[in-house]
């Protein structure tokens, strides 16, 4: 790159500071993933959690590497078409995919006419790759301890190199198809929380209740540090959920004004909410696991509207949290599928902050793209509405309930996505690592394939 022209501006002061900004985000998003391990290892029995954690991190990487692939150009795609470039798809995948220039080039050498704050676009792009690592790890929770690892590999290539680009490129960003309408998200509840929870259900479902389970985390020390872990890279993630423009502010991804104080006490304060919500639910039911839990609650129930709601409605909308996270969990017994997290913490409060972020921030200007002063995709030219906030919930989990429906059964059929019984008794830590068997009298591996 010696002979490559020399663009100063790409690494310019104002330039960098927001590439750092977004690494510090995606470094946040990491910490969570982290910390959904540590949940993970906490709740499965001690003969699972060589493999538990191991099998997190590979289903992880391959989300994220998926995503990368095609994922971050299919998401560019909106300003592609926003900004009028011809063939926008096509270019935008050209551009951004994992072999791409744009992708491939240091900043200073990138005309800023046609890629403007490369640096800060490379980083976020990673913290696109990241997200993706968080849906491999979400599908991977959805059957630890009887799931076999090759089609929860497959699933978490589909997961983050398909579906998230797909809905991320319909629900998230100032000019995705359905915020230049009137959706409104911050941190992507439709394209993670809703998805991952309608996944989470049919794979459980599909795979049926483990034959061992523990009513009480068996290692509370990492069920706990996993909780404290998730509250410091919440924040992280939440703050990087938008755009820094160090002359005009802070704008949220769709495109909202809004402030980075606003939102990391909106953050706290959804902990905080969420907690007290958790804590009564608790002591009525003599468990602490909804206050311990109560601030993941109040987060995904706020995760929409951190950037458009005040305190006192984040306060009240997080209160509601956990007794939602209740409801959901109940419901998800009764109808048997052994799935006792994902669906309880994500979909259900997922679904009804989609939904309150439609009541908090009706008529706020939203969508549109900087520097658009007229067209279909004007700046802020569109309002939040709590129709597009339902139409929001029901696209997604249209396409979720129908890739769900269709993928995980074919695989079942084609690959079988449970243990067999004797490994699933004797521990997957013993069948997969050499581990020590929970008893001798089952450590004799299946002859049946498992991956």
């Amino acid at each position: 790159m010696g002979d490559a022209p020399l663009y100063l501006s790409q690494v310019s002061t104002p330039n960098s500071v927001t590439a750092f900004f977004y690494i510090f985000a995606c470094i946040g998003v990491l910490l969570d993933l982290f910390a959904l391990t540590l949940l993970d290892a906490g709740t499965v029995q001690r003969h699972n959690v060589v493999d538990t954690v191991t099998q997190k991190l590979i289903s992880a990487m391959i989300g994220g590497i998926s995503f990368l692939v095609i994922g971050y150009g299919v998401w560019n795609w909106q300003f592609y078409q926003a900004l009028g470039i011809p063939h926008p798809l096509s270019q935008a995948i050209a551009d951004w995919w994992i072999g791409g220039p744009n992708l491939n080039t240091f900043a200073q050498h990138l005309d800023p006419k046609d890629v403007p704050g490369a640096d800060g676009q490379q980083v976020f792009a990673v913290f696109f790759c990241v997200f993706g690592a968080v849906t491999g790890g979400f599908v991977h929770s959805a059957g630890v301890e009887r799931l076999k690892p090759l089609p929860c590999y497959i699933l978490s290539a589909v997961a983050g190199g398909i579906m998230a680009p797909v809905l991320t490129y319909l629900t998230y960003g100032s000019a995705s198809i359905l915020t230049n309408a009137g959706l409104h998200d911050c941190v992507g509840v439709f394209a993670l929380y809703i998805f991952v929870g309608i996944w989470a259900l049919i794979l459980a479902h599909r795979l049926g209740p483990r034959l061992r389970r523990s009513a009480a985390p068996p290692n509370f020390l990492a069920f706990i540090s996993g909780v404290f872990l998730l509250l410091v890279g919440i924040p992280m993630l939440v703050v990087g959920s938008g755009y820094l423009r160090l002359e005009e502010g802070y704008f949220g991804i769709s495109m909202v004004s809004s402030g980075l104080g606003v939102i990391f006490t909106n953050v706290f304060v959804a902990f905080a909410s969420g907690t007290i919500g958790g804590a009564i639910i608790s002591y009525r039911l003599k468990t602490p696991v909804y206050a311990l839990l109560g601030p993941i609650s109040g987060y995904v129930a706020c995760s929409p509207l951190f950037d458009i709601a005040v305190i006192w409605q984040v306060f009240l909308i997080a209160m509601v949290a956990p007794f939602v996270t209740l409801a959901v969990g109940k419901w998800v017994s009764r109808m048997g599928i052994d799935e006792p997290k994902i669906a309880a913490l994500a979909l259900g409060p997922g679904i009804y902050g989609a939904i309150a972020a439609g009541v908090v921030g009706a008529g706020v200007p939203t969508g549109g793209f900087f520097d658009l002063k007229t067209g279909p995709y004007a700046f802020q030219h569109a309002h939040i509405t709590l129709e597009m906030q339902v139409i929001g919930v029901i696209v997604v989990a249209a396409i979720s309930l129908t890739s769900g429906f269709i993928l995980i059964p074919l695989l079942d059929k084609v690959l079988g996505l449970r243990v067999d019984r004797a490994t699933e008794l004797a521990g997957l830590d013993s069948r997969y690592w050499s581990a020590e068997p929970a008893s001798s009298d089952l450590a004799t591996p299946s002859a049946r394939a498992d991956i």
